[in-house]
């Protein structure tokens, strides 16, 4: 029962973009709005792309990368909180964050798309 459990979350993990297609459709379902029903999905899903762009690299070239997505992350909320505090002279937690999330879902979004066409090409020419 545990190898079915495991073998279901690393196929989540791995294999994030049908996980955000499945949760589209859902959303789409329950809330009839398919603007509402992408942002939802996406929204939950931002942390599948980040956790399967640092399997992905370790994968391929080895070493832990997560402190380095978390640094990238904290360097990117860091330019967002300066940037809205330059532009309107009051910091937004709550905009910044949610800024944040999306710009992460775009950032790993491509970072996953780019690994795996690396890692199948590498794979074909090896």
């Amino acid at each position: 029962m545990l190898d079915i459990v495991l073998m279901i979350i690393a196929f989540i993990i791995t294999i994030p973009i049908i996980v955000t297609i499945l949760l589209y459709f859902l959303f789409k379902y329950l809330y009839q709005n398919p603007i509402k029903a992408f942002h939802r999905a996406i929204n939950w899903t931002t942390i599948l792309y980040i956790a399967a762009v640092n399997v992905i690299l370790t994968e391929l070239f080895g070493g832990f990368y997560i402190g380095y997505c978390i640094g990238v992350l904290l360097c990117m909320l860091t330019i967002l909180i300066i940037i809205q505090w330059k532009k309107d002279t009051e910091i937004d937690y709550r905009k910044a964050f949610k800024f944040l999330w999306r710009l992460s879902f775009l950032l790993f979004f491509v970072l996953y798309l780019v690994l795996v066409l690396y890692g199948v090409i590498r794979n074909i020419l090896i």
